[in-house]
């Protein structure tokens, strides 16, 4: 089975925002500081997992890059990536799906060994809307599993898909190929890869592809910030006591008399 993860790192938030706040220094900071969110290390850790399941399993991985030196690139490959791929990530940019997702189709279309099985963060690059996966799916015209916690091989070539569905767990059994929005979960924490192979990734050198349909979207520039103001509280607020039934019944009386509670 052939596996594509499509990563998107983003700029470690231990670090302070630059100041001043501006585009050239924000894309700094995501150069200086990468880190793959949750939902990237997720999606990485269920294709390592079903290549631990089956070493004939390939793994590629497209990336978005800041650059060709982006410090994730051997960070990536140091999990033993069959193949790793970067992309210009201000030539398509993550906020543009509809865009990026097309891009990401006839990329795969055009691909030497064509996927299985396309797995992504569910927010990629932490854009909070969550569309891209989705965006891509529908570009491919294939089925979209959403809130993806895990994947194994199933029988006759199919997959089995655990995921999030509210309170509860859906298990699926779907063909391939497949899109997978992945979120994270205790059971998908990205492991640690071996002193060995991290030596090995720091020696390889990466280039940036040139993507189908390569053309630039429009650009979204930072044009100012300012500070926000603290919100004020109109209301005073109330302690409620006692056992669960009379801080519920409490609550309701405060919930139909005011209607707000703060």
């Amino acid at each position: 089975m052939n596996v594509l993860v499509i990563l998107s790192g983003i700029a470690d938030p231990k670090w302070q925002l630059p100041d001043p706040l501006t585009d050239a220094a924000l894309r700094a900071q995501r150069h200086s500081y990468p880190l793959l969110s949750p939902f990237d290390e997720a999606a990485l850790e269920l294709a390592l997992k079903l290549r631990d399941a089956d070493p004939q399993t390939k793994i590629s991985v497209l990336m978005a890059a800041s650059s060709a030196q982006d410090k994730l690139l051997p960070h990536v490959a140091s999990f033993r990536i069959d193949q790793v791929f970067a992309y210009q990530a201000e030539l398509h940019p993550a906020w543009d799906s509809a865009a990026l997702a097309k891009t990401f189709a006839a990329w795969i279309r055009s691909a030497d060994s064509p996927a299985d099985l396309v797995l992504l963060g569910r927010e990629f690059g932490d854009e909070d809307d969550g569309s891209v996966p989705a965006a891509a799916a529908a570009a491919l015209a294939w089925p979209l599993v959403s809130q993806t916690m895990e994947v194994q091989n199933g029988a006759d070539g199919r997959l089995q898909i655990t995921r999030q569905l509210g309170a509860m767990q859906e298990q699926l059994t779907l063909p391939a190929p497949i899109v997978c929005a992945v979120t994270n979960h205790a059971r998908n924490k990205l492991r640690h890869p071996l002193l060995k192979n991290v030596m090995m990734a720091k020696k390889l050198s990466f280039s940036l592809i040139a993507m189908p349909n390569g053309t630039a979207v429009g650009q979204v520039r930072l044009r100012a910030t300012t500070l926000a103001s603290p919100p004020t509280s109109t209301t005073q607020c109330q302690m409620i006591e006692g056992d669960t039934a009379t801080q519920a019944r409490a609550l309701a009386r405060l919930l139909m008399t005011t209607g707000d509670t703060e």
